[in-house]
């Protein structure tokens, strides 16, 4: 008897679907940000190969005005640039786990061959009939930080 109400308890557990959306665009949450003293375009190739290096793939590449009004437009010789990365899926023991970066790399705009990089992570855990959104990933930030600036070098 025991058994049979485990069962039912588990399969109830197990049968809810929860669909799950991973938005494109991640919101300013709980961004991180670095600056690197390097020209935009190093920069940039250094945070695409960084991400290549941990796994992720770039899926777009963006004018981030589209996205966001507050960035600077006022100015078109600032070159700016917003990547999105496909979702990474990892599997869990009552759920799933997905996964997506958007990086923002803009260039000083005092033209002191710096750039600015920031680093926008989401994560969604779905459970049965439950969805969870994170915002933070301080390791993951920091590894990636780290592995561009050692590009860098």
């Amino acid at each position: 008897m025991k058994k049979n109400i485990f069962n039912v308890a588990l399969l109830l557990l197990l049968a809810g679907c929860a669909s799950v959306t991973i938005p494109s665009y991640i919101r300013e949450e709980h961004p991180y940000r670095k600056t690197f003293y390097a020209s935009y375009d190093t920069v940039l190739e250094a945070t695409v190969q960084s991400l290549k290096d941990l796994g992720w793939e770039i899926s777009k590449k963006t004018d981030p005005a589209v996205f966001e009004r507050n960035r600077d437009q006022a100015n078109a010789q600032i070159k700016q640039v917003l990547l999105f990365t496909d979702v990474r899926e990892m599997a869990l023991v009552l759920g799933t786990r997905y996964a997506r970066m958007n990086i923002y790399l803009q260039a000083s705009p005092s033209g002191d061959n710096s750039t600015d990089v920031e680093l926008r992570y989401l994560t969604v855990t779905s459970v049965s009939l439950k969805s969870f959104h994170n915002y933070r990933n301080d390791g993951y930030a920091r590894k990636l930080f780290e592995r561009i600036e050692s590009r860098l070098k």
